[in-house]
């Protein structure tokens, strides 16, 4: 990724948000070793004033070999970690899914 810009100051003026940003920096650095990333824009609670948020949301533009230019696909990641904090993180995505779509309309489904 060319041209890295860094955020502003106040984004990371407590501990809790150094933490998160430098958490976010190595995941992002992990990811583009093995995907090639155009550019990323942060966005999400974490670009607010909010006093803890719960995480760091990034859109991330990959390069591609497409040939087409008007091809259209797009996937929602969340990386999280494999301890009590991810499984809670998981089922609040659960929780979101079922008031989203409805109980018996959506299914979080365990693919490894």
């Amino acid at each position: 990724m060319k041209n890295k810009k860094s955020i502003p100051p106040s984004l990371i003026r407590t501990a809790y948000r150094k933490e998160l940003w430098k958490n976010a920096q190595q995941i992002m650095q992990r990811i583009e070793k093995v995907i090639p990333i155009s550019s990323a824009h942060l966005l999400g609670s974490f670009t607010t004033a909010k006093k803890r948020p719960a995480d760091v949301d990034f859109i991330l533009l990959l390069k591609t070999g497409e040939k087409n230019p008007k091809a259209h696909w797009s996937v929602d990641l969340v990386i999280a970690p494999d301890n009590a904090s991810g499984e809670a993180t998981l089922e609040d995505a659960k929780q979101w899914m079922k008031q989203k779509y409805g109980a018996k309309k959506s299914a979080v489904l365990r693919l490894k």
